[in-house]
């Protein structure tokens, strides 16, 4: 059946108002492919992007324009739900919070990685170091607000073994892996 044979029945402002809604998902639909697209072109693996950092998840930020997800780690998700002495608590804020602190004493450095994985592929990820040298991504685990994610790198696994002696971050309750919790809503296993 043709659209006009759909419409027939419908008033004029129920037609108009599928139509737009019909533009706007396409539009955004459109919109969220812009950033994988413009990072792809912006950034490759061993190239240096240097600048403030704005944080906009657990495990990312963006730097000088470029979407940089943390190389190596992964932090808890949106919505995930964390445990304090048997009390949900918002563990996905307090590590944002946590990466917004390291960040927020000057620009980052970030080297771009090469991620192999064909489920992470259009991601761009970085080592990032703060101004004065330090690995955001080991100080983010150290405080055991990120899991050592050893599918990219075996790098900050000691900082994750201290983060759990210490019982501090997210060791101090229990908690799924963001990965686990993340194959669980999405059926894919990607920080």
């Amino acid at each position: 059946s043709s659209d006009l044979e759909r419409c027939r029945g419908q008033s004029a402002a129920a037609i108009l108002g599928a139509m737009l809604l019909r533009a706007i998902l396409v539009l955004l639909v459109s919109l969220a492919a812009v950033p994988l697209a413009a990072n792809a072109q912006q950034a490759r693996p061993g190239d240096v992007v240097t600048g403030p950092a704005r944080v906009t998840d657990s495990d990312k930020m963006v730097v000088n324009g470029i979407y940089i997800l943390l190389w190596g780690v992964d932090g808890p998700e949106k919505g995930q739900p964390c445990y304090l002495n048997r009390q949900l608590y918002d563990c996905h804020s307090v590590a944002l919070r946590e990466l917004q602190i390291i960040t927020e004493q000057g620009p980052v450095r970030c080297t771009i990685e090469s991620d192999p994985s064909r489920l992470r592929r259009g991601r761009i990820y970085g080592t990032c170091v703060t101004r004065d040298g330090k690995d955001v991504a080991e100080q983010l685990v150290r405080a055991g607000h990120a899991l050592a994610f050893v599918e990219q790198t075996d790098k900050y696994k000691a900082a994750e073994a201290a983060a759990e002696a210490d019982k501090v971050g997210l060791f101090r309750g229990t908690f799924l892996e963001p990965w686990v919790f993340a194959q669980s809503i999405t059926g894919a296993n990607q920080p």
